[in-house]
């Protein structure tokens, strides 16, 4: 009998078992380094593929699932390929071609994802990790980060390169400093020598370079007569100084444990206050990035979901909320970044209004504009040509709102392939919280309802920054389309089985 249970394992049946175990393993690691590593994530998703690839390669078959979001999915990438061949400049807009990629995320995990238990299970590592980089956030808030320079000596080199009182020494020679000690320890190394420093001043960040005089005192050599550990600082988890891009990553995972909670039917358990504490921290991180668009996006999101579960005692909770959450950011927007909550003159919303309205002027310049777009990141090379950014006055970057950066770079076909793609994704969503199957499962009910919450959010900060163009976000919302798709087709084959 043994000898006969042995035979019938195959080489190739023991090798298909270690596959499926091993994408499996790599889509957990994806869902573990989600928050924190581009690198990581980007790594286990290609180990992912490669091991996917392989099992196709010895079971001889593809063995496809058909999914409700592959053909608004491939319709958006070949157009955007096709964009990319016509684009002004092909070279750099077919390496861009490359994070296009990223949506292959939705099939690696919509395609393996094996039962149940191991989507749920996914979806809590990912919401349990992002507490590492939250935990990290509130380190940095009580140490500091930085050293702020609260007086300055007339004569000190740091004068003479243009920094001033009230700036923040961000970091010496690529190192973050806490202390006149480190930075006079930098700077001593330095004597006689160029010493790099990056500089921020309320909304700008600055490279600049002093000569350290060779006579300087080793115990003050920048004559620094006051300086404190910076704590002002915009809240960006371990994705150095891109706060935006940290906002809306736990802006996607607050709003998942927070549809997880409210579809718990522990809410009183110890279970229950743990992740009501985690909502809490995770809110506070986001409000710590003081990135307005989020703050909106995550406040639509708990609304949508509040209103989803409890109706109308959802409208007297969220105006309450808002009472209390507005002097609050307000008081954190003037305090960190010296901006008012709403204002159109205010520096970074006039950037916007004006880049915007030179994108809308380029995209009806010529047909081929609105067809094929300009292809993707050929402003780079072309903007001068285009007359964008006010000819050089503004900082180059992008749109600011990625159906504007879509339609420009792709086309406004690709725009519709884009709402398309979302709309049948937020049509998923709600089917799926509306049938009994999902409503069966708290856990996956949870699932359904923060990923719907979190991708309107997602597409509410969308209008006014290009989301879809930050691959450690839209490897997360690419993640959850995968799940949702995934638990769409086994809660599917468990009502027609």
């Amino acid at each position: 009998m043994m000898d006969g249970a042995r035979s019938s394992r195959t080489p190739s049946s023991t090798a298909l078992a270690c596959l499926d175990r091993g994408i499996i393993a790599s889509v957990a690691l994806f869902a573990l380094m989600a928050p924190h590593s581009i690198a990581a994530t980007q790594g286990a998703f290609l180990l992912g593929l490669v091991l996917w690839m392989v099992r196709i390669g010895i079971r001889r078959s593809l063995d496809y699932r058909p999914m409700a979001l592959d053909l608004p999915i491939l319709a958006f990438v070949w157009w955007s390929l096709l964009a990319a061949i016509f684009s002004y400049e092909p070279a750099l807009s077919l390496l861009k071609v490359r994070s296009v990629g990223l949506f292959l995320i939705v099939f690696l995990v919509a395609q393996n994802l094996p039962n149940r238990e191991w989507g749920k299970r996914w979806a809590l590592i990912l919401v349990l990790s992002c507490f590492v980089n939250v935990g990290y956030v509130f380190w940095q808030k009580s140490v500091g980060r930085g050293l702020q320079l609260v007086e300055i000596d007339e004569a000190s080199p740091l004068h003479h390169a243009g920094i001033r009182s009230g700036d923040v020494l961000l970091s010496v020679e690529g190192r973050t400093i806490r202390s006149l000690e480190e930075l006079a320890a930098k700077a001593v190394a330095k004597r006689g020598e160029r010493l790099r420093l990056f500089v921020f001043r309320p909304e700008i960040y600055m490279h600049r370079e002093v000569i350290v005089p060779r006579g300087a005192p080793p115990e003050n050599p920048l004559l620094i007569r006051r300086a404190e550990p910076w704590k002002n600082f915009r809240a960006s988890g371990f994705y150095g100084w891109n706060y935006f891009t940290y906002a809306e990553v736990v802006q996607l995972l607050a709003s998942l444990l927070l549809g997880l909670y409210l579809t718990s039917s522990k809410k009183r358990s110890p279970w229950g206050a743990l992740a009501l504490l985690g909502i809490g921290a995770m809110t506070y991180a986001i409000l710590l990035t003081v990135t307005r668009a989020v703050w909106g996006a995550f406040a639509l999101s708990a609304f949508v979901m509040m209103v989803h579960r409890w109706g109308k005692k959802a409208v007297v909770v969220a105006v309450l909320a808002l009472l209390i959450a507005a002097p609050v950011g307000a008081r954190f927007l003037q305090q960190v970044r010296s901006i008012p909550l709403l204002s159109a003159r205010e520096p970074s919303t006039a950037y916007r209004l004006t880049v915007w309205r030179e994108g809308v002027q380029l995209l009806f310049r010529h047909p081929k504009h609105w067809l094929l777009g300009i292809g993707m990141d050929s402003l780079k090379a072309r903007w001068r040509e285009w007359g964008m950014f006010q000819g050089g006055r503004l900082p180059l970057g992008h749109m600011h709102s990625s159906p504007l950066q879509i339609a420009l770079e792709r086309g406004l076909p690709a725009l519709l392939c884009w709402f398309w793609w979302f709309a049948r994704y937020l049509q998923l969503l709600r089917r799926g919280l509306r049938s009994e199957a999902v409503n069966r499962d708290p856990t996956i009910a949870g699932i359904y309802l923060g990923t719907l919450g979190g991708t309107l959010g997602f597409l509410a900060s969308s209008l006014v920054h290009y989301n879809f163009g930050d691959s450690e976000v839209i490897m997360i919302v690419y993640f959850q389309m995968g799940l949702i798709e995934g638990f769409h087709r086994l809660l599917r084959d468990e009502v027609r089985g």
